[in-house]
């Protein structure tokens, strides 16, 4: 049976050697869910086609023998957008004017539909793959009506303290098929009191409804690996719930005080093995909310052409978030709430027998909260060397001060500054320099990233010796990359470079933290315009 690392071996659980091993038995296959599926067509015997695979060793198996266990998977995707819009736009001039200028506006309305169609492979949708669960089609869609109004409203104009000093709003009005009513809104405004500085503000509210996938996603075996937070060694890096709700969890199951304190799902090979679950979509979801506020200055000194610089404090707090959390996750989240009775628990189901968890089920979810804050800024500076050149410098930097998750509300705050997953380091960076004269052009960039946890505050805290002192943290990132171009003409250029030029590699323990898996990579290629000439 075709699969992704061995060859006859049915999909899911594995038969006993003595049946799909026999060379003249047809073998019932049993899928992860416990289904009986037609039995096999392979015959094993001389004129099978079957070639042995060797697995051990690197490379040393037969070509002809991963050819007839590995099968090329044809899938069909379908997405469709049709988008009727009209928009007005001008100003009130002729009606009345601020003493900055006339006020602008936008009205406009936009219908959209969108349908998306996934057709798996056969193999997929009978679930023929050893390495994957039974994949069923997806068809979803929805269609959005939209209203919006925009105004832009100069207040004044070249008089003292007040260079430019004015105010915009915007809103807009959506009725979605499938999560109903939103709006979004947004405020801002500039002020400049002199030609060289400028000071800007704004505060808004954006939503975010949920996609075709995280909605109408079909239900697909799964099988996946937990370590039980209820286990002793592991029940103490949760929150300050996890041991009450435990008990809680385990007394539901059916389990006895005593066979509660004998608790020990780690040490048992079937509470450790792949377990059989779903993941699908999730129709109940509702729209991201999320209000932003920003407040920055630009500075572009007169006395220093062709330099700017700006900074922008920004803070964001994400609510009902879609969140598709993983297995482990959800075996978590279920029991670091104040109570079992959460989203989570409900996707997880235990043994009545033995309490392990033994059923479970992945999907979107809209978690309680993200909160987000930090200092963006970019300084850019361009100037005209004469016979040496032109040369342009730039670097945009990051410093993140806050990065919070709380996963339902009422739970604990999870501090995820400087986690490695998202990644989210407290400072980053990218630097550029470059220089052009005439048709070549050099550039050379530095990437920066900040140390990241490789453990969380609460696993720290918890056992103070998880690793040694020096592994706690991946080191920083320091990537070089370096670029030469020579444009023949206005329409065609070259250009060739690396990057990662020194080739730093990812940290002991990681392949692609904090540099990528590619390491040095060399490119080269060229790039031709077909438009009008400049």
């Amino acid at each position: 049976m075709p699969g992704g690392s061995s060859a006859g071996a049915p999909a899911g659980r594995r038969m006993p050697d003595s049946c799909w091993m026999r060379s003249s038995r047809r073998c019932p296959i049993i899928d992860q869910f416990g289904d009986r599926l037609p039995v096999s067509t392979f015959t094993p015997g001389p004129n099978s086609g079957c070639v042995p695979l060797n697995i051990l060793g690197e490379n040393a198996f037969d070509p002809a023998a991963r050819q007839f266990f590995i099968a090329d998977l044809n899938n069909l995707y379908r997405l469709q957008q049709h988008v009727v819009s009209g928009s007005i736009s001008g100003d009130f001039g002729a009606l009345f004017s601020l003493p900055g200028g006339p006020v602008g506006f936008a009205i406009g309305a936009e219908y959209r539909k969108e349908q998306s169609d996934y057709t798996p492979d056969p193999l997929q949708r009978a679930g023929a793959l050893k390495d994957t669960g039974l994949v069923a089609p997806l068809r979803g869609g929805f269609d959005v009506k939209e209203v919006f109004g925009e105004l832009r409203a100069p207040l004044l104009k070249d008089v003292p303290f007040a260079r430019t000093l004015e105010v915009n709003a915007a809103l807009r009005k959506s009725d979605y098929s499938t999560v109903g009513r939103t709006t979004a809104w947004q405020v801002n405004g500039v002020w400049a009191p002199v030609a060289d500085v400028r000071f800007r503000g704004g505060y808004s509210q954006s939503v975010r409804a949920p996609n075709i996938n995280e909605l109408f996603a079909p239900q697909t075996g799964i099988i996946d690996f937990v370590s039980d937070p209820c286990d002793p060694s592991n029940i103490v890096f949760g929150t300050q719930f996890r041991v009450a709700n435990c008990r809680a969890a385990l007394t539901a199951a059916g389990l006895s005080a005593a066979r509660i304190a004998a608790f020990q799902p780690a040490n048992d090979l079937i509470a450790t093995s792949a377990q059989s679950g779903f993941t699908g979509g999730n129709a109940g979801l509702s729209p991201e909310t999320a209000k932003t506020w920003t407040v920055g200055v630009m500075i572009a000194p007169s006395f220093v052409p062709g330099l700017e610089i700006s900074a922008d404090w920004y803070n964001i707090r994400l609510t009902d978030a879609v969140n598709t959390p993983s297995l482990q996750a959800v075996a978590n989240l279920c029991v670091d709430q104040p109570t079992l009775d959460n989203p989570f628990c409900a996707n997880i189901g235990r043994s009545t027998t033995t309490g392990y968890i033994n059923r479970f089920f992945v999907r979107p979810q809209n978690v309680a909260a993200f909160r987000t804050q930090g200092l963006d800024v970019v300084v850019n500076y361009r100037f005209d060397a004469g016979a040496a050149g032109l040369f342009n410098v730039r670097l945009v930097g990051n410093y993140l001060n806050r990065l919070d998750f709380v996963s339902t509300p009422g739970a604990d705050r999870l501090n995820d500054l400087n986690n490695a997953r998202y990644p989210a380091p407290e400072y980053s960076g990218v630097f550029d320099l470059t220089w052009t004269k005439g048709p070549f052009s050099l550039n050379y960039g530095l990437l920066y990233q900040s140390p990241l946890v490789r453990f969380s505050p609460q696993e720290v805290a918890a056992n103070p010796t998880i690793a040694e002192p020096r592994f706690l943290s991946f080191r920083a990132r320091w990537e070089h990359d370096v670029q030469a171009s020579v444009a023949v003409n206005d329409r065609f250029s070259f250009y060739v470079g690396a990057n990662n030029l020194t080739g730093k590699e990812a940290d002991v323990a990681s392949i692609a933290i904090p540099y990528g898996t590619i390491g040095r990579f060399y490119y080269a290629g060229a790039r031709m315009s077909f438009g009008r000439s400049r």
